[in-house]
C-alpha cells in the first residue's frame, strides 16, 4: 500500500491496484484501466453483444446464415481492444501467438464488462484460471480434519 497526504495532515493509505497479463515468458502491468479504454471499447461491446445474440439465435434454432460477420473480424475487434486496454504494450499478435483460445473471448467479455460498469477492480490478471481449476487448487491446500477417535 502506498502512503499518500490525506487532508493536508494525515497520511492514509491508499491501495494500489495492479491488473497484470502474462503472454508467453512476457508480465505486463498496469495500474489503472485508461479513459482511452473506455472510450475506444465501443466496437468491442458491439461486437462481443452480437456474438452474444447470434449465440442466443443459433440455440433458438433460428437461421444465422445471413450474418455478415467472421470469427476473424470479431477476433480482430476484441484483441484489438484488449491491447488498448493494456495501454498496446503488447500487439494483437502477440496476444494470439501466447493467449490460451479457451480463455481469450471471455477474459476479453470480463474485462469489456468490468470497463463498462466501472467495477474494474475485479480485474487482476490475465488469463484468469478457469473456475474448475480455481476450485482444485483450493480444494488442495485445505486440510483435512482427521475424524476424533
Amino acid at each position: 500500500m502506498a502512503m499518500t497526504l490525506c487532508g493536508g495532515f494525515s497520511f492514509c493509505e491508499e491501495e494500489i491496484i495492479m491488473i497484470t497479463c502474462t503472454l508467453g515468458e512476457k508480465k505486463y502491468t498496469m495500474d489503472f484501466v485508461s479513459g482511452r479504454a473506455l472510450r475506444e471499447m465501443e466496437p468491442a461491446a458491439k461486437t462481443y453483444g452480437k456474438l452474444v445474440r447470434l449465440s442466443q439465435d443459433a440455440v433458438e434454432g433460428k437461421d444465422i446464415a445471413e450474418e455478415q460477420m467472421t470469427v476473424t473480424d470479431a477476433l480482430d475487434t476484441m484483441v484489438k481492444w484488449f491491447c488498448i486496454l493494456f495501454n498496446n504494450q503488447f500487439t494483437p499478435d502477440e496476444v494470439y501467438d501466447n493467449y490460451p483460445a479457451d480463455r481469450l473471448m471471455h477474459d476479453i467479455a470480463l474485462a469489456l464488462m468490468a470497463v463498462q460498469t466501472q467495477t474494474t477492480e475485479v480485474l487482476d490478471s490475465f488469463p484468469t484460471i478457469p473456475v474448475t481449476q480455481e476450485a482444485e487448487e483450493i480444494l488442495q491446500t485445505i486440510t483435512p480434519i482427521a475424524p476424533e477417535p
